[in-house]
């Protein structure tokens, strides 16, 4: 699977969460009076919301990945994530908000003018902590940072659109349509970050997950057969838990050997530098180095 497949699925994903969460909006909505106050109540959309967002984030590792027992431990992980999340992001906005109306919201309008604004900043409060998710787990900070960057910028750009389209708009398709757009918009961000970022592209040329690609952004990238590993190569024999390491930065890559033996253009290396067009192997499982 090739990473323009993977983008298009990460997109998907955001459009199908906005989707799913907007029916249990509406029905929070209605259910609105019953509350014990406005806070309680945005918080619980928010965590919806997360819920719904984190859960699909949470499986396109596992389904682009081709290992289907990571999709369903990141759907668990990625829903609990996101109910936190949505919670923390919903509270910061109206936090926001509310430091706001102390000093700027007097005039008539403000409030239709700066109340999307604040909450923006709490939708992407959440998709920052729902792309910091995936490097935590991961083991690696680098990853998270990005992924944090990621979620926030496409937080805030689709946060401004969902929260002004749903302030402004009257009609009944406005509030489903802007949720898909806040999806969509979360999903670019986090694409479009990672795609700045990238260092190179790993492409697997032999066994079961032939074909499929791996994105290698700053930092570690870890190989192996365990299911906490970047790339987890359970299908292929001869590869340890924790197998091998790539490292890189804007200076250049570096294969090391953990537990098992690694190749480069087929001479054993314990710590080598990478270029492009290299093939490296590890265990059973041959990759190809190329650009981003």
């Amino acid at each position: 699977m090739s990473l323009f497949v993977r983008r298009i699925i990460v997109l998907a994903a955001g459009a199908v969460a906005g989707l799913l969460a907007w029916p249990l909006s509406e029905l929070l909505i209605d259910a609105q009076p019953g509350f014990a106050s406005f806070l309680v109540f945005t918080v619980t959309v928010g965590a919806g919301y997360g819920f719904f967002f984190g859960l699909a984030f949470g499986s396109v590792d596992g389904i682009v990945g081709g290992v289907p027992s990571r999709k369903w431990a990141g759907l668990v992980t990625g829903a609990l994530v996101g109910l936190v999340a949505g919670a923390a992001g919903t509270t910061a906005g109206q936090a926001i908000y509310l430091a706001l109306g102390q000093s700027f919201l007097q005039a008539p309008g403000d409030t239709v003018r700066f109340l999307p604004l604040a909450r923006a900043v709490g939708w992407a409060v959440m998709g920052a902590v729902i792309g910091a998710a995936e490097g935590f787990r991961l083991r690696s900070a680098k990853r998270a940072w990005i992924g944090a960057l990621g979620g926030f910028v496409g937080g805030i750009a689709g946060g401004l659109v969902f929260e002004y389209a749903v302030a402004l708009g009257g009609s009944w398709w406005v509030r489903p349509l802007a949720s898909v757009l806040f999806g969509l918009l979360l999903a670019a961000g986090f694409a479009a970050i990672e795609r700045g970022f990238l260092l190179g592209t790993l492409v697997l040329v032999t066994g079961a997950l032939r074909g499929r690609e791996y994105p290698l952004p700053p930092g570690r990238t870890t190989f192996g057969s365990s299911l906490s590993e970047t790339v987890s190569l359970l299908a292929y024999p001869d590869v340890a838990p924790r197998h091998a390491a790539v490292f890189g930065d804007r200076a250049g890559l570096r294969v090391r050997a953990l537990d098992g033996a690694v190749l480069v253009n087929e001479e054993p290396v314990s710590d080598a530098p990478l270029k492009y067009d290299d093939v490296i192997d590890v265990g059973s499982a041959r990759f190809f180095l190329k650009t981003p």
